[in-house]
């Protein structure tokens, strides 16, 4: 055998040594680097974690693109490929928003575990679509027999989600319902009986009008919901509406009505607004108190500022 060899096996054997050492070194300085790298995979990839995790994806996307229908075997095959992708790649996106709705039908659990990890992940904290795709399985999807937390998770990932884009209508719509879920689960609101959803979800809108300090720029735990006042209308003239009689209805919307619409003035009966000098609501004819018309009853002309534009009187002391 010759020298020569004997030479290059044994450079190759210290080759692979040194190259088994430096992927487990390269390993710990990604987990120190990046938040996310502790959650890779441990298999010593030399660092080319991310171009495995992006190849294991395409192959994914060719697997799903011959299936009819993800269920049974074939959702617990993506479901292992999804976890292999992620464990290479934590911070790979569209691993989470388009592989967790390949399985939100077959699997929502498994489905709403793999969004709340990448709504977890700092790395993604720019992201309102992942923790929104968590709540929405975890509400819509997931029953209370699989997961009894479902609507509280649903609500913090809707918390999250409005909290990284308050732009967004849709996202405090979903979280105020969903919140006001778990009020009608509990069927006390502040001690007093919840009657349905619609009444729950008055209740849910004046807890953050509450938070908020009653304005509608968001506190340290609440969100800047800027449209709350006109929200909290609609809130009370629907449940109100559900069942007009109702002792618990009518008292939370007379509580609310008092503390976030004091300046507004409301319909008696069915709460619609009514502009200064109307006599009767326009929308269900109810008599309303007449407001902001000139003193004089020869006139009773709308008061425009300080004094009555078509007769003149007015406050002249002043």
């Amino acid at each position: 055998m010759k020298k020569s060899f004997v030479t290059h096996i044994i450079v190759m054997i210290a080759a692979v040594i040194l190259g088994s050492f430096l992927a487990s070194t390269l390993m710990t300085q990604q987990a120190e680097i990046s938040n996310g790298g502790a959650a890779s995979s441990t298999a010593p990839l030399g660092g080319f974690n991310k171009f495995a995790s992006d190849i294991q994806w395409m192959l994914l996307i060719n697997y799903a693109g011959g299936l009819d229908v993800v269920e049974n075997e074939s959702s617990d095959e993506v479901c292992k490929r999804l976890d292999a992708i992620l464990s290479n790649d934590p911070n790979l996106e569209i691993a989470y928003n388009v592989g967790g709705m390949m399985i939100s039908n077959s699997n929502p659990v498994k489905a709403a575990e793999i969004f709340m990890r990448g709504a977890n992940n700092p790395n993604l904290k720019n992201s309102w679509q992942i923790p929104f795709s968590a709540g929405f399985i975890l509400d819509r999807y997931v029953t209370d027999q699989q997961d009894p937390q479902r609507l509280k998770k649903a609500e913090d990932m809707f918390r999250l989600a409005a909290s990284r884009d308050q732009s967004l209508p849709h996202i405090t719509s979903a979280l105020v319902r969903t919140r006001a879920k778990r009020i009608l689960e509990k069927g006390k609101w502040n001690g007093a009986p919840v009657v349905n959803l619609e009444h729950a979800q008055l209740c849910a809108l004046y807890d953050e009008w509450k938070k908020n300090g009653g304005n509608e720029v968001g506190g340290s735990e609440s969100l800047a919901i800027t449209d709350i006042k006109p929200r909290i209308l609609k809130a009370a003239q629907d449940a109100k509406n559900t069942d007009p009689g109702n002792k618990d209805i009518l008292g939370t919307v007379d509580k609310v009505t008092k503390a976030v619409l004091e300046d507004e003035h409301l319909c008696g009966n069915c709460l619609a607004p009514f502009a200064a000098g109307d006599k009767y609501c326009s929308q269900c004819g109810l008599v309303v108190t007449v407001y902001a018309v000139c003193p004089n009853p020869k006139c009773n002309a709308v008061m425009k500022g300080k004094y009555c534009s078509q007769c003149g009187n007015g406050d002249k002391s002043k």
